[in-house]
Formats: C-alpha cells, sequence, structure tokens
C-alpha cells in the first residue's frame, strides 16, 4: 500500500469517476484502475463497486474511504508545513474557523491588521464546522475558533478567550420585539421563534433551548439547520431566531440583535493543543483578534 494507490481511491471516489480521477491526477485511466485494484488486493477486500460505468463504495470503501482521507490529509498538511518552514521566511499557521457571520467580518480585517503589524505569519483558514475538535485533535489546525463548552473537556486543549458569550434575539427590523433593550422569556411568548438544529448546537445552546421549549411548547418553536436559515427566516419576518453574540454579524442593516436576559454564556475565543508552543505567535494572534473584536463590537449589551 502506497500513497499513490490512496490518491488514486480517493480521487475516484470524491468525482465518482476514474475518468475524471486520471485527468485531476495527470494519470492515465488504466493507470488509476491498475492503483486501485493494487490497493483492494493489497488489503484482501473490495472497496468499489464497478458496475454499469458507475462507481460506489461498498461497506468496507466507505470505513476505509475516512481513514485514507485522514491519512492523506495528515500527509499533506505535514508536508506543507514543513516545506514552508524550509522554502519560506513566513510561519505557517493554519485556523481553523466555522464561517459564521462574524467570522466573515472580523477576519479580513484581522488579516489586514497582521500584515500591518509586519507579521511573518502566513496564515491559512480552514473549514471545520462539524469537526472542530477532531481537526485539533488530529493536527489538522494549529488553533481554532470555538466555544469554550466545546473544549474544556478535553484535558490536551487550552483556551484563550475572545467574546463573553450572551444569547441574543434576531428580529427583523420594524418588528415589536427590535425596539426593546432586553428581551425576556415573556416577550416571547406566542412568537414564532427559530432555533438551531440539535445535532448542530452548541452544548451551552441546547440548555437555553430547552428552557424555552419548557416555557412556551413547541406550538411557535420551529427548528433549523444553520444560522444561515435562521438568518433568511428571519429577514422574510417569519418570526425572530435565538442564537449567541459570537455568531452574528451585528452590522447587519436588516436585522437587529436584541440581548436575552439570560446569565452569560461560554465564551467564543482561541483553543490550542497543549503542545503548542509557539507562545508569541499565539500570543500575537490573540491580541490582534481582541483588538478587531473590540473595534467591531458585533452586539452591544
Amino acid at each position: 500500500m502506497n500513497f499513490t494507490q490512496l490518491r488514486c481511491f480517493i480521487k475516484a471516489v470524491d468525482n465518482s469517476s476514474f475518468t475524471i480521477a486520471a485527468e485531476r491526477l495527470n494519470f492515465s485511466q488504466s493507470a488509476v484502475s491498475k492503483n486501485i485494484k493494487d490497493l483492494e488486493n493489497t488489503i484482501g477486500v473490495t472497496l468499489i463497486n464497478r458496475a454499469h460505468h458507475r462507481i460506489s463504495l461498498t461497506n468496507a470503501g466507505k470505513y476505509f474511504y475516512h481513514v485514507a482521507r485522514n491519512v492523506v490529509d495528515d500527509m499533506d498538511y505535514t508536508v506543507a508545513y514543513l516545506q514552508s518552514q524550509k522554502n519560506d521566511p513566513e510561519t505557517l499557521l493554519r485556523i481553523g474557523v466555522c464561517d459564521t457571520p462574524l467570522e466573515q467580518k472580523i477576519l479580513p480585517i484581522f488579516l489586514r491588521k497582521l500584515r500591518e503589524s509586519g507579521s511573518n505569519l502566513n496564515v491559512q483558514f480552514i473549514f471545520v464546522l462539524n469537526n472542530s475538535i477532531g481537526e485539533l485533535l488530529n493536527h489538522h489546525v494549529d488553533l481554532c475558533a470555538i466555544a469554550r463548552d466545546d473544549v474544556e473537556v478535553v484535558a490536551d486543549v487550552k483556551f484563550k478567550p475572545l467574546i463573553q458569550g450572551q444569547f441574543v434575539l434576531a428580529c427583523p427590523k420594524g418588528s415589536p420585539l427590535a425596539e426593546k433593550e432586553l428581551i425576556t422569556l415573556k416577550d416571547l411568548k406566542n412568537t414564532n421563534i427559530f432555533l438551531l438544529d440539535p445535532n448542530s448546537s452548541l452544548n451551552v445552546q441546547m440548555r437555553y433551548q430547552d428552557i424555552l421549549i419548557n416555557n412556551m411548547g413547541m406550538d411557535h418553536i420551529k427548528f433549523v439547520q444553520d444560522f444561515l436559515a435562521m438568518d433568511i427566516y428571519v429577514k422574510a419576518g417569519w418570526g425572530y431566531g435565538v442564537l449567541p453574540n459570537f455568531i452574528v454579524d451585528g452590522s447587519a442593516k436588516d436585522v437587529s440583535y436584541i440581548p436575552i436576559d439570560y446569565h452569560d454564556i461560554s465564551p467564543y475565543g482561541i483553543a490550542y493543543m497543549e503542545s503548542f508552543t509557539n507562545e508569541s505567535v499565539l500570543n500575537q494572534v490573540v491580541k490582534i483578534l481582541r483588538e478587531t473584536i473590540k473595534e467591531y463590537s458585533p452586539v452591544k449589551k
């Protein structure tokens, strides 16, 4: 088994085609087919079903794909890091992000400030929405922007806060609740509320969502898959959304974010492995991010 075989297998699966995989790898189609067949012979199981010019994974193939993907990604990240250290005076830093509206707003400002400071960091952002901790533990990222609740149970992960967490209510402009300074449970009675899907919610959000459900019942509550879907419904005037302040773009013109009368929640910040020893880089990143967030002030208390 070798990396060429693994890459051929992964490319074929990703593109559902030996032909496209060959084009992407600059191989012949026969070379891709042979590498995958040799891989199957080495393992002793069939990974790919080949029928009617279409390919699909066997159960063994589905399991092996995830393992192979992690192995190849780990090697690619390692090689990129070592090459950057050898051939480039800049230091590569991989930061995991969830691509929230807040991050979309502050990260370009952060990069500009970083460059203006004379930093030699070469920052690479990696999307880690569904597996933030896994990406950190597997060393696919060096730092990760995340809520503390999601990392505090992992002993080897450290955390530096950036924003004190707070629940806010996303309100369509011109709606009755958009004029309030603080939202209470009483305000939310008999009001259509959108909540984030429990499968994609933070632990701390789940606790407050349970409080809402217990007080309001389910007649006026609907779940959405992510903050983008919630934003669409709120802007359309279909109801209000409940979410943490460290997700939202507080400068949006057609939505107001009003603080909810609930105790402070898990802060949002930068998580990193205890083995990350470049203290000066960590402090530089955290310092500039804090300055950026302070200037931006997404939601005022």
